[in-house]
């Protein structure tokens, strides 16, 4: 980028001359014989947010006069940095199909503040309209892009915030403990903080094309099964059955009251990290967490017993609190990566009345997994009435046969 001027700078930093003449002044961010660095970009940038978050010019120039902080890691923000376009939002959106509102119904579906015409316009921005209208173009609805950015708004959402606890966990509070200061800290780690941002980054891409190529083969396969059935390609036997299981953890809040938020938490996380070894294991997966619970889908009844009594079991090993497992089979209605429908309703039901320790199911469990293996016992019991549910419910307990 080589140096700039005092209006590129505060063009891609996205401030006025006013904004950036007190920077200047306060001596927070000086120029150079031949003008500012492309660091001051990021460093501007920061300046900015510090005090868009209460903190006066005045007193941020203090703290860099008197060493209490410094502003040289700015540089090392962001593994790949970002400025402010050269466009404004009205040029972006010219030739677009697209107006503001339908632009920035789109952003707000992906967690993302509205765009202004008064404000300069991000370069990621800029891209994003540009993908939009690619979409546009390839026959996609705006309600279809607002579920798929919903999603990717949420997902992500949860991956960077993790990535950010994870820095600060194992990188800056160790630091903050052996008795560095918060200005050796920033600095400290800022090299720290793009290795693993590109590590993070890469790593989100390489498990998205896995688990894409994954989607589409199975949608692909299925396709070319309808279109062959006709030819007596149809496969033998009957098709199994899904199957959803719902798990939690029993006497959490009475937990979370005896050791705190912070190491409940903590066994909230084994847990799930626990559920998800095992589904996966079994052939099934977590299909969203659920703070001291999951649910999960597995392929069949037998995939989701086998994974939910070794759930109950390695739950204890791990002095977890005692685990309580729902399952249901049936058909389910996959939308927007969840799934709906009775069967998942019922299997939320099922596991609000099971016991610590015991995996509870519904007939249509029983009658698939005695169908396909052996290797469970089945206690029935009294028909149970569920909340949503008209009649009673046959229920079973399981345990591992011997």
């Amino acid at each position: 980028m080589g140096s700039l001027s005092r209006e590129r700078l505060a063009a891609l930093a996205g401030c006025d001359a006013e904004q950036l003449d007190a920077v200047a002044r306060l001596q927070i961010i000086e120029a150079g014989p031949d003008g500012y660095a492309a660091s001051d970009v990021s460093r501007l940038r920061l300046v900015l947010a510090l005090n868009a978050a209460g903190i006066a010019l005045e007193t941020l120039a203090t703290g860099l006069r008197q060493q209490i902080v410094s502003l040289d890691f700015a540089s090392q923000l962001m593994f790949e940095p970002v400025t402010m376009s050269d466009k404004s939002l009205a040029d972006a959106l010219v030739g677009a199909s697209l107006d503001l509102g339908r632009v920035n119904a789109l952003h707000s579906s992906a967690g993302l503040s509205p765009m202004s015409p008064k404000r300069a316009l991000r370069e990621d921005d800029e891209e994003f309209i540009r993908l939009i209208t690619e979409c546009t173009g390839l026959g996609a609805s705006d309600e279809g892009m607002q579920r798929v950015l919903r999603v990717f708004g949420q997902s992500m959402r949860r991956c960077v915030d993790t990535m950010r606890d994870l820095f600060r966990a194992e990188v800056e509070e160790p630091m903050l403990a052996a008795g560095l200061s918060h200005r050796e800290v920033l600095a400290a780690g800022a090299a720290t903080r793009l290795s693993l941002q590109r590590i993070g980054i890469r790593m989100l891409f390489l498990l998205q094309r896995r688990m894409l190529e994954e989607a589409v083969f199975d949608n692909v396969v299925g396709r070319l099964q309808d279109a062959l059935r006709g030819l007596g390609a149809e496969a033998e036997g009957d098709q199994a059955l899904p199957a959803v299981a719902f798990a939690d953890l029993t006497g959490f809040t009475a937990l979370t009251r005896d050791i705190g938020d912070v190491r409940a938490a903590e066994k909230a996380a084994s847990f799930e990290a626990l559920a998800q070894r095992l589904a996966n294991l079994a052939g099934g997966r977590i299909v969203k967490p659920l703070g001291d619970g999951v649910m999960m889908l597995f392929p069949d009844a037998e995939a989701a017993l086998k994974a939910s009594l070794s759930l109950i079991a390695e739950s204890a090993a791990h002095q977890l609190p005692e685990v309580r497992v729902g399952v249901a089979t049936g058909q389910v209605v996959p939308r927007d990566g969840d799934i709906f429908g009775h069967t998942v309703n019922l299997a939320a039901r099922i596991a609000s009345v099971a016991a610590p320790s015991q995996v509870l199911v519904c007939g249509g469990t029983h009658d698939a997994a005695t169908d396909e293996s052996s290797e469970m016992d089945f206690e029935a019991l009294e028909p149970v009435s569920l909340k949503g549910v008209a009649d009673p419910v046959s229920l079973f307990s399981v345990k591992a046969g011997l």
